[in-house]
């Protein structure tokens, strides 16, 4: 499996499948600069690119020779899994290198545009780019050193590669080097690079662009003692680095997203936090199995339960929500930094491919695989497929932009939903985990039926059978999902109307926390009150023994009630955590075994889930 989070305020966020093609001898692959917003493409490609409202194309760059044949795949701001079970998923990294489209063609989509046309495997996808970068030129899709390089994990259901690249001092070429995951391992990128030693002599786990050694020596970020650290020689040190120009450096935005993974899938490792990236291995090896519905929510996570839960605290607000606003003046006066979680409100898309290689593999062949995307904030939406080689998607998730909001538009009616969960994050999560949770174990019902439907079409020979089952079924959850949720997202109106609970019985008041009152100083002066920082909590987080929930429930509500919802949402104690752009998680989890810290709604813990969004219903 490999994840990606494409953490983007402004981008195009379609979803849209490229025909599989033959080509004429002698064609040439035409080769555009990057762009990420609404429209990030216009031309042929697909139906879905066609131009409207008089757009334009972007810059034509260059073009590279076409291959005979390429493959299907699915694309957002990047190509992430094609016809034959190859994923991707990415993460921007900074560099000690920077080169633009003036001097070179390949950013990093057009690069894995590349590897989903060329290769059915990781170690194919890995040559490819990293011939035609070479070749070509590679420039960062970010401005400046913050942005310069790249890093992706290439999964095809045997093997997982981690591939990072960054431009040369020519500025026409590229540095990259890849690193193969070991079997049961886990790897997390989190906008800095993590290959460190490079085994560059025909190491069965290695491979490098041409003569990298000597080239990084030439270049004077190695001094060619020992073995070339790729991490220490093509990235900055990001605890004195700043990676926003005018701000100050921020390390915990990459080591604390690190850490908060590698806990969560190894906790018998005891991993402990740090402020330097460079503290973490490469990959840790997962304690025990776990399914694509534990990696969706290891995705939605805000370092809940530990020492840093984003939802606790006076940043969070009276109502625990884990949101933050990063940069603005205010920040860039202040210093400092903000928590990073892994789930930000700024996501446009979140991808999750998940490969079971060529042939019949454990039962399951590579037309079972797929991609799980979600729209918007991946903490409150809903992962649904779209199997690789099956072209046909909701028009919900192939339309639509940032700039005009239009609820037919699958992003719309999940951003709808997490925007208005701040007004009461608190309350409002228990039915938005509920209504996943809802949704999702559907998906998985109707899916294995679907599944094993079309495996029997796949082992009789009838792929086109097999295609039309999957084609169906992948259509009618799009459109199920984005419908359910658009009516959520009306059910969330009513019932949270003017800061009160209106369900079952309009006008049940919530109020403000003790707590929260006493932060401020509430009495009867009416003048503005100021809260000053401190790191203990106010005497009444802790009444009645239930934290900061104490106040969750309406006091027409028992106080049975009270403790049970707010036993279910407080945060666990911990001597742990930390606060912390995108990070990309990969695994082979057929081959780990072990213990695993379950995802919240697994068997585990779904009677806590399922009871505690009874409980809230019931108000």
């Amino acid at each position: 499996m490999t994840t990606h989070t494409n953490d983007c305020q402004a981008c195009d966020f379609r979803q849209v499948y490229i025909e599989a093609r033959d080509w004429p001898a002698g064609t040439t692959k035409p080769i555009y600069v990057h762009k990420s917003e609404y429209p990030r493409y216009v031309g042929i490609r697909s139906p879905v690119y066609e131009a409207v409202d008089g757009q334009q194309p972007q810059k034509l760059l260059g073009h590279i020779p076409q291959v005979s044949h390429t493959f299907g795949y699915w694309e957002n701001q990047y190509a992430y899994a094609n016809e034959h079970g190859l994923t991707i998923g990415e993460s921007t990294c900074a560099a000690n290198f920077q080169s633009t489209s003036d001097t070179a063609i390949m950013s990093i989509r057009e690069l894995t545009q590349v590897a989903m046309e060329r290769c059915r495997t990781a170690r194919c996808a890995v040559e490819a780019m990293g011939s035609v970068a070479e070749l070509f030129g590679f420039y960062g899709e970010d401005p400046g050193l913050p942005g310069g390089g790249e890093s992706l994990t290439i999964g095809d259901g045997k093997e997982v590669w981690v591939f990072h690249i960054t431009g040369d001092p020519t500025g026409h070429s590229a540095f990259w080097a890849a690193q193969r995951v070991p079997d049961g391992h886990v790897v997390a990128v989190a906008n800095a690079f993590i290959i460190r030693q490079v085994q560059c002599d025909n190491h069965p786990d290695f491979l490098c662009s041409t003569d990298l050694p000597q080239r990084a020596l030439a270049a004077k970020v190695w001094d060619g003692k020992g073995i070339l650290d790729w991490n220490l020689a093509m990235g900055p040190d990001l605890t004195n680095f700043s990676y926003t120009p005018g701000f100050s450096p921020i390390p915990l935005y990459t080591s604390g997203r690190l850490w908060r993974v590698f806990s969560l899938v190894a906790p018998s490792m005891d991993m402990k936090r740090s402020i330097q990236p460079h503290d973490y291995p490469f990959s840790v090896p997962i304690d025990r199995k776990f399914s694509v519905r534990d990696l969706m929510d290891l995705q939605r996570d805000h370092y809940e339960g530990t020492d840093v839960d984003m939802t606790v605290g006076g940043l969070a607000g009276p109502f625990g929500s884990p949101n933050r606003l990063f940069k603005g003046v205010g920040l860039q006066l202040q210093g400092g930094q903000l928590p990073r979680a892994i789930s930000i409100p700024r996501t446009s898309t979140s991808q999750l491919g998940q490969s079971f290689g060529q042939g019949l593999d454990a039962g399951l062949p590579s037309g079972l695989s797929k991609l799980w995307t979600a729209p918007d904030s991946p903490a409150s939406t809903v992962y649904v497929p779209f199997y690789l080689g099956v072209a046909d998607a909701d028009e919900s998730y192939q339309t639509g932009s940032q700039q005009r909001y239009d609820d037919s538009v699958a992003w719309w009616v999940f951003n709808f939903v997490a925007n208005f969960m701040d007004l009461n994050y608190r309350l409002m999560n228990v039915d938005v985990k509920a209504k996943l949770l809802e949704l999702e174990d559907q998906i998985d019902k109707e899916r294995g039926e679907t599944e094993a439907l079309a495996l029997s079409h796949l082992r009789s020979g009838n792929m086109f059978a097999a295609s039309k089952v999957l084609a169906t079924f992948q259509v009618q959850t799009q459109r199920h999902v984005v419908k359910s949720w658009r009516g959520f997202g009306h059910f969330l109106i009513m019932k949270f109307n003017d800061g009160f609970v209106n369900y079952p019985n309009v006008g049940t008041d919530i109020g403000y926390p003790a707590w929260w009152l006493q932060m401020f100083g509430v009495n009867d002066d009416w003048s503005p009150k100021w809260a000053i920082a401190s790191s203990t909590p106010p005497a009444d987080y802790t009444l009645l023994g239930v934290g900061p929930y104490e106040d969750v429930s309406p006091a027409t509500v028992s106080q049975a009630v009270t403790l049970a919802a707010a036993a279910e949402l407080l945060p666990a104690a911990s001597d742990s955590g930390v606060s912390s752009f995108t990070w990309v998680f990969s695994c082979i989890a057929c081959l780990v075994s072990g213990a695993f810290l379950g995802r919240r709604s697994s068997t585990s813990g779904r009677s806590e889930v399922s009871e505690a969004g009874l409980l809230f219903h019931k108000l």
